[in-house]
């Protein structure tokens, strides 16, 4: 059995951590919306990267990791 103070500061650590992975996902959705959003406006990778603060790479990568969504249309 651990202490009370103990099993209070695990359970705070599980909810920190699956609202982390929520927040993670969430913004990386995000990251895609607004990504798709900038190509489409017509801004090339370098300028969406430095918009998002990630690399051209990683601009790339947002584009073509999958769906937008509420985007039926397939790209």
């Amino acid at each position: 059995m651990l202490p009370h103070a103990v099993e209070q500061h695990i359970t705070r650590t599980r909810e920190l951590r699956r609202t982390a992975s929520w927040a993670n996902r969430t913004a990386a959705t995000e990251s895609r919306v607004v990504a798709r959003l900038l190509a489409d406006a017509g801004l090339s990778l370098r300028d969406i990267g430095t918009i998002l603060g990630v690399s051209h790479q990683r601009a790339h990568q947002l584009l073509h990791d999958g769906p937008v969504p509420g985007d039926e249309e397939e790209r």
